[in-house]
């Protein structure tokens, strides 16, 4: 399938430094709770998981979502968003890092 250009989508990266004790629990968490968005959210139009070669505890997530308004406005309202951050909080080394990306046409 050729590769086609995402210029409808609003993408969100998350940078993640998870303690190392912590690393396989939380992605388990991870793994289970992107898998449930991926299910029952008809608006998120792709989620990935990419760890750090050289940092293991280095995890970065890529979402892409129908509109950063929906995103913020909707999505990250939703009940489940708190249950999970209380469980996987105490997993982090450092403060998440959120970035909004738009794409430019080719």
């Amino acid at each position: 399938m050729p590769c086609k250009a995402a210029t409808d989508m609003h993408v969100l990266t998350v940078e993640l430094t998870i303690k190392p004790e912590c690393l396989a629990d939380f992605l388990q968490e991870l793994q289970q709770f992107s898998r449930f968005i991926l299910q029952q959210e008809a608006d998120c139009q792709r989620f990935e998981i990419f760890q750090d070669d050289d940092d293991p505890c280095r995890i970065l997530l890529l979402e892409g979502w129908s509109s950063r308004r929906h995103l913020e406005e909707v999505q990250l309202q939703r009940a489940y968003y708190q249950p999970y951050f209380a469980r996987v909080h105490t997993m982090f080394a450092a403060e998440r890092q959120l970035r909004h990306w738009q794409a430019l046409p080719l």
